[in-house]
Order: structure tokens, then C-alpha cells, then sequence
């Protein structure tokens, strides 16, 4: 088998992600709810010491009292679950919402439906015993023991500090000792919690460089990728050779065809178009400098087209691209990342640059 030496292509990731495979961390968002939970509970802390407490004083009293507890006991429980969702609930609606946004941060928008076919070969017994020898289950392992051990050395080292208060504190009335335990969770919670962001961030790292590589390409699959979307080379030629025949008599108006523009930022302007069902990556429609730029950057903002300053992209564009050809390799991640985020820009603040339709 010949060795994976390209860098994947826009295509490739595109489909890819289609079918739900990205770059993701698990433990990203579930450290980030974790924090969220302890600076929730820290917060809120007072709101729930009223609350819990009101409930244990009205229990007491009524234990204390002549009250009928067999026919009382009822309305109790009512209480008790009433006081658990008045506490609890804030909390957890908080802990939904940081959850999402977590894992939106890590991978964007993300729905595939064929990543939830069912595929007969995730219960080959056989590929879940190669599965277990994987770097990725490795890594998972290590992960998983040191985020044992290192939460068992915090709590370890919090003891040992707080030992000399805590052999105190049998001195000390119930409300002393409430305290000094109040502030070991606290230590404890707030350590911990720290650690696994601390983990979570050097996975989500790990994961995506680990993504990137299993991404990459053969060369042969690079032409063969590059055959197959613009097909026969007499072919491709005649239809690169028209493009630029409509791009050179369309002049700077071409422009309105863009999907984004990119520029130097007056001195380079480059616009590109990009059609996902058609295209492998994006081409250029019409690029210039000077005057030229100036109006394919008027152009662009009367047709309210994405305008992207990019020094150095414009440059590489400018020169070595070619009017009516794709984009050149070498621009492939830059221009991708630029795509990545007008798609976002569309989907989070509903602006319709239709990159993707």
C-alpha cells in the first residue's frame, strides 16, 4: 500500500464530514459541563443553602411537633421533590446549554444520517479486536487512568493540607465542621475541575492533528479524486479555455457570480466561486490589481458578497492562479478555512452568502 503523503482535499473532508467523521474530543464538552456545574452550584450556593434549609427546619419541626406524620408524609415528599427542582433545575438547563455550544464550538453544525446506518461490520468480532489495538484506544486508556490518578493525587494533597483544621474541628461546634467540609468540596471541585479543561484541551489538540493524519491522501487517490470530478483532459482543457473566455469578456462584473472575495486589500482582488455538487474546490472567476481590484471590490459590495482581507492569500492567488481554473494546491487550507467560516457566518447569524447551496 502506498503511503499517505498528501494533505486531504476539500472534497474529501466535505464528505467525510457528511458522514458524521470530524475532528471531535469527548471530553472537551464534558469538562466544560463539569466546570459549568461547579461554578453554577458555586454561585448559586447561598440560593441553595436557603432553600435546603428551610425544607430541613420545616422537617424537624414537624418531627418535633404533634403533627400526624402518617397522613403529612405525602405533602413532605411533594415538598422535597418541589425543593430538588427549584435548586437543581437552573443548573441543569444551564449545563444543557454550555453542553451544546461545547461541542459546536468543536465541531460546527453536524446532523449526518449515514452515520447512524446500520453497518454490519461494527459488530464483526474481528474488527473490534484490530479496533483495540488503535492508537485512538490507546490513547483513551492513558487518558482515562491519568485522569483517575491525577484527580486521586488533588484530593490526596487537599487532605494532607487540610488535615490540621479537620483534627481541629472535633472541638469545634456542627456549624465549624460544616464549614471546613464545605471548603474541601470546594477545593476539591474547583481542582478537579480545572485538571480535566487542562485534559480535555490537549485531547481536542490531539484529536485534531490525529484527524488531519488519518484524513491524508496517495497521490493516487489525489488524481484519481482530481480525474474523476473534472474528468477527461481534452475535456477539462475546452472547458477551462471557456471559462476564461466568459471570465475575460465578463470582465470585473463577473465578480457577482463570487462566493467570496479575497483582498489585498486594494491593491489584489480575487473573486471566487464555488458550487459544491459540481465543484472539488473553489475556482477563480476573475481577479485583477489596481483599478481593476478596486472594481471587483465595489462589485462584490453591491451584490453584498462575503469581502475577506488576506494579504498573502491574495498574493499566492494572484499569482499562480489562472483565471477559469481551480484554485492551485498550494491555497487549499487557506481557502478552505475561509469557507469554513463564511458557512458558519451563514448558519449562526443567518446570512445567505449560499456557499453551500
Amino acid at each position: 500500500m502506498a503511503e499517505k503523503t498528501e494533505k486531504a482535499t476539500p472534497k474529501k473532508l466535505r464528505d467525510a464530514r457528511k458522514k458524521g467523521q470530524v475532528a471531535k474530543s469527548q471530553d472537551f464538552p464534558s469538562a466544560f459541563t463539569f466546570a459549568t456545574s461547579i461554578f453554577g452550584v458555586l454561585m448559586a450556593a447561598s440560593f441553595l443553602y436557603k432553600n435546603l434549609a428551610s425544607y430541613l427546619v420545616m422537617t424537624l419541626r414537624a418531627v418535633s411537633g404533634n403533627i400526624d406524620l402518617q397522613h403529612r408524609a405525602g405533602g413532605f415528599i411533594m415538598e422535597a421533590i418541589n425543593v430538588i427542582m427549584i435548586c437543581s433545575f437552573p443548573i441543569i438547563i444551564i449545563v444543557a446549554i454550555v453542553g451544546v455550544l461545547a461541542n459546536f464550538f468543536v465541531v460546527g453544525p453536524l446532523f449526518s444520517f449515514q452515520a447512524m446506518k446500520f453497518d454490519l461490520k461494527k459488530l464483526n468480532p474481528i474488527e473490534g479486536i484490530k479496533q483495540k489495538f488503535k492508537l485512538k484506544v490507546l490513547v483513551e486508556l492513558i487518558k482515562s487512568v491519568l485522569k483517575i490518578t491525577g484527580a486521586a493525587l488533588i484530593i490526596f494533597l487537599i487532605i494532607k493540607n487540610m488535615l490540621p483544621q479537620v483534627v481541629l474541628s472535633v472541638k469545634f461546634p456542627i456549624i465549624g465542621t460544616l464549614t471546613i467540609m464545605n471548603e474541601f468540596l470546594r477545593k476539591v471541585a474547583i481542582q478537579v475541575g480545572i485538571f480535566f479543561l487542562v485534559i480535555a484541551l490537549f485531547d481536542l489538540a490531539f484529536q485534531k492533528k490525529q484527524f488531519a493524519k488519518e484524513m491524508m491522501m496517495e497521490k493516487f487517490e489525489l488524481k484519481q479524486e482530481y480525474k474523476d470530478t473534472e474528468g477527461d483532459p481534452q475535456i477539462k482543457g475546452k472547458r477551462r479555455e471557456r471559462f476564461r473566455e466568459i471570465a475575460y469578456s465578463e470582465g470585473p462584473s463577473g465578480a457577482k457570480r463570487a462566493k467570496a472575495i479575497v483582498t489585498n486589500p486594494t491593491h489584489i482582488a480575487v473573486a471566487l466561486g464555488f458550487e459544491e455538487e459540481k465543484d472539488p474546490v473553489p475556482t477563480i472567476i476573475i481577479m485583477g490589481q489596481g483599478p481593476m481590484a478596486e472594481q471587483i471590490v465595489k462589485i462584490g459590495i453591491a451584490n453584498h458578497i462575503p469581502i475577506m482581507r488576506n494579504v498573502s492569500l491574495a498574493r499566492q492567488l494572484f499569482n499562480i492562479g489562472r483565471v477559469g481554473d481551480y484554485i492551485p494546491k498550494d491555497v487549499y487550507r487557506p481557502v478552505a478555512e475561509i469557507l469554513k467560516w463564511l458557512e458558519t457566518m451563514e448558519e449562526m447569524a443567518d446570512v445567505n452568502v449560499g456557499i453551500f447551496k
